[in-house]
């Protein structure tokens, strides 16, 4: 322990006498170390965290197939079955619905989170309260759903962490809910979620199709003895059944059991994986370059490594003294990396929310700092070992008397594999980051079929109790459209600089949900499963003004739309295309279900819009219109759940921001809004993880060629100064400046070279592992390697040129007294 101390206070006296090599060693190793614990903090987060339950990994969430990027939704009725057929062994929870809410408590106003769950769902998680009790299977009666259980933040936030919450209530959506319960610290369901609150769901008997279904979301727990290959395949069985039973086919055939983490992080997985190899690339890098300098600290320091064999210094000795510095080397640069890292990450925050899920459960933990250790000790071996054997091989005599011909040779060809090394990686990151920039170019002229110009758009959710999907309860209560949504258009209408002004359910690249309905065209009747189908939305008048959304046929929706007048649609080319193609739509019927939505009238045809992913095809849709619809009406039930405004300015839309959310809450003062942005801002984040790893690749492709720079221009600098007798020499003896010049620029050449091809070599197979992120552009493009490669050229070529252009400008007389 004597002897590294002793070790550990030389390196440090070493360090400070070379602040140069000291400075870039660490400031290389700190951004190696630093990409990777950006990353490895995404992963732990997101990949490996274990869930806050018990035996997280026999939780089995039961999906439906997607649709058009959706996924199908199953009633209750349906997910009760499929429980009856998994067995009383298998326990099982419901979540029947998600809402925003605002709230108030001691503590003030509060944004929460509500979840609607069957009672047996805490106990399949295995997790009580901290303090009351859970919610009972009598509670999930319709009628009697009037307890709440608290997440622990909003207890602490909203009620101050009161020990006697439970008996006291709170008012969600102007409906009274007994506090019955809070969960334990860090409980969250969904996972990932914040100031969350679970109620009863109404787990009535319900249709098993039609409008009056409540949809949910099943949860399993496996037991003990069952993979979950065998129960996918009993609900599987089962749910066939189940289908051939329901006439209408709107029952899914098939089911997804998938372990409910996977089924949160799988889109997660490839992403992460493919940056994860790109900042391992990055480490490795670092640690080629910082190798390349140790070895040429060692060659400066061959004399001095010398004495001190001579001294009596074992060879065990003297590795242990570099190895000791490379540790010291590593650590500093681990504790600078750590803080690079979460920079990185708070400076990248907004991208990664809106590419990665579970972000919310983000955060640095003992795994990430247990990593980083490992991850510095390993570093401090690779560049420390190789300088150590090199340097206690040396031969005593030859260092003494400054004769290092062999060694030095033998130094310098390991230092020019390094940066060969280094120039090949670099190429490699350059290709992938020249690839993510045509993407997110070619993504960025996709025509969208609307205006970016100076639009806001959030969305809304009414805090109204009456507020409900069940047709019998709409009716009775209050039009929301007549007396919220309207009044609110009217309000935004009168904000100055607000030229249009509307509201759908959907917005083009805010898709958070989709209906897909079942219709009959033109009142002929075919069988449902040649029934058409389209995405269903409901819009008010101005929309295709507001969005710049052209209109290709007809008319869009107007004031005279009203409740009282026949029901208008307006459908997309793309509806046409499929259903109509080859007729004029205008004055086509669809019809749907019965009552009012009956009938309804094509009256115009927009364009077709990119709705959630400018790689896709656009699907056929229909627009009914936002005034028409009535409690008791079948779509009516979308506009209680959410709706978007769209607000065209003729101003900067940020400075609607506060406008809007003004005039909001003048007509609905418990509205909530979700995610307010300007349409361009949408636009960007649906871009996803393409935009993210460009960001990322990008930054690293940059850094990749800073540092094989640095190592050419450290390489060929060291070349200059250990050859500076012979180059003195040569000019002494007749050489021209130009002779100096082509000495040491065709070295530099000749490694750039190999580099350059091992590197198009490297890439060339690399890219395959991106090609399902690349858009618009060939995995093996040649534009893109031939530009990468002239850059990576170029860049080398400065580095070279520098040194270079020193040797040439040495005094001849001076260099021949160096010792």
């Amino acid at each position: 322990m004597t002897s590294i101390m002793q070790d550990v206070r030389y390196a440090l006296r070493q360090l400070r006498k070379s602040p140069g090599f000291a400075l870039t060693a660490v400031t290389v190793l700190a951004l190696g170390l630093g990409a990777n614990i950006a990353v490895f903090t995404l992963l732990d987060g997101i990949l490996l965290r274990p869930m806050p339950y018990v035996r997280p990994d026999r939780i089995m969430a039961v999906n439906a197939p997607t649709m058009n990027g959706f996924a199908m939704e199953m009633g209750y009725a349906n997910l009760q079955q499929l429980i009856d057929a998994a067995g009383a062994n298998v326990k099982s929870g419901v979540m029947l619905d998600q809402s925003v809410a605002s709230v108030v408590g001691p503590a003030g106003r509060f944004q929460v989170e509500k979840v609607e769950i069957t009672a047996g769902l805490t106990s399949m998680l295995g997790v009580q309260p901290k303090l009351g009790r859970s919610l009972r299977s009598e509670e999930n009666q319709l009628g009697r759903q009037h307890e709440v259980l608290l997440g622990e933040d909003v207890w602490r936030k909203l009620y101050n962490a009161d020990p006697q919450i439970t008996g006291k209530t709170l008012t969600i959506k102007s409906q009274l809910y007994t506090i019955v319960g809070v969960m334990p610290k860090g409980f969250s369901f969904p996972f990932g979620g914040d100031m969350q609150v679970w109620a009863p769901a109404a787990a009535a008997p319900t249709a098993m199709s039609g409008p009056h279904q409540q949809f949910g979301t099943l949860f399993l727990r496996l037991p003990d003895g069952m993979m979950p290959s065998q129960l996918a395949a009993n609900l599987n069985r089962a749910q066939a059944i189940i289908a051939r039973e329901v006439p209408d086919g709107n029952v899914p055939t098939e089911l997804e059991v998938i372990g409910y983490q996977a089924s949160l992080n799988k889109n997660a997985r490839k992403p992460l994986t493919l940056l994860y190899a790109v900042v391992l690339a990055i480490w490795t890098l670092a640690c080629l370059n910082v190798t390349s300098l140790m070895l040429t600290r060692a060659v400066a320091r061959s004399r001095e490594l010398a004495v001190r064999s001579a001294l009596g210094a074992s060879r065990a000795r003297l590795m242990q003294q570099t190895i000791v510095e490379s540790l010291l080397l590593s650590g500093i640069g681990g504790i600078l990396g750590l803080l690079a890292g979460q920079v990185t990450l708070k400076i990248l925050w907004r991208q990664i929310e809106n590419s990665l899920p579970l972000t919310g459960v983000v955060h640095l933990e003992w795994r990430v700092v247990a990593g980083l250790t490992i991850l510095t000790c390993i570093t401090a071996l690779l560049i420390g070992v190789i300088p150590a054997v090199r340097a206690s091989k040396r031969d005593v005599q030859s260092s003494l008397h400054g004769v290092n011909s062999t060694a030095s040779a033998s130094h310098s060809r390991t230092r020019e594999v390094l940066v060969v090394a280094q120039m090949a990686i670099t190429l490699v990151f350059l290709v992938g980051a020249g690839l993510f920039l045509r993407t997110i170019h070619n993504l960025r002229q996709v025509p969208l079929g609307f205006t970016q110009t100076n639009v806001l758009t959030g969305g809304i959710i009414l805090n109204q109790g009456a507020l409900t999907m069940d047709e019998k309860t709409q009716a009775q209560g209050p039009n929301i459209v007549q007396t919220s949504y309207l009044p609110l258009l009217d309000r935004l209408h009168a904000i100055p600089g607000v030229q249009v002004a509307a509201l759908s359910s959907v917005l083009p690249m805010r898709s958070e949900f989709a209906v897909s309905l079942s219709i009959m065209l033109d009142h002929k009747k075919v069988p449902q499963n040649q029934a058409p189908h389209a995405d269903g939305r409901l819009a008010s008048a101005g929309l295709v003004d507001a969005m710049g959304i052209p209109m290709v046929r007809g008319r869009f929706f107007t004031e005279g739309d009203s409740a009282t007048a026949p029901v208008v649609v307006v459908v997309n080319q793309a509806f046409v295309n499929r259903y109509l193609k080859g007729q004029d739509p205008i004055g086509h019927v669809i019809s749907m279900g019965e009552g009012r939505l009956a009938e309804g009238h094509i009256v115009g045809v927009i364009g077709d819009v990119k709705q959630t992913d400018v790689k896709k095809a656009t699907t056929p849709e229909m627009y009914y219109c936002l005034a028409q619809m009535e409690p008791g009406t079948p779509l009516y039930g979308i506009a209680t759940a959410f709706i978007q405004v769209a607000i065209r300015g003729r101003v900067p839309a940020d400075a609607l921001r506060a406008q809007f959310d003004k005039a909001l809450h003048e007509v609905a003062p418990d509205a909530t809004t979700t995610g307010v942005k300007t349409i361009h801002e949408a636009v960007e984040d649906s871009f996803g993880s393409e935009t993210l790893t460009a960001y990322l690749l990008e930054g690293f492709a940059a850094l990749a060629l800073l540092i094989a720079s640095v190592g050419l221009y450290g390489l060929l600098s060291f070349a200059v100064a250990q050859r500076t007798r012979e180059i003195g020499l040569r000019l002494a003896l007749g050489a021209q400046q130009g002779n100096i010049l082509r000495l040491v620029m065709s070295r530099a050449l000749l490694l750039v070279g190999f580099g350059l091809a091992g590197g198009t070599v490297m890439a060339w197979f690399a890219v395959s592992m991106a090609r399902s992120y690349i858009y618009g552009v060939e995995a093996h493009d040649g534009l893109t390697f031939a530009a990468v490669v002239v850059v990576l050229a170029s860049a080398s070529f400065f580095a070279a040129w520098m040194p270079a252009r020193h040797a040439a400008s040495i005094e001849p007389m001076q260099a021949l007294r160096t010792e």
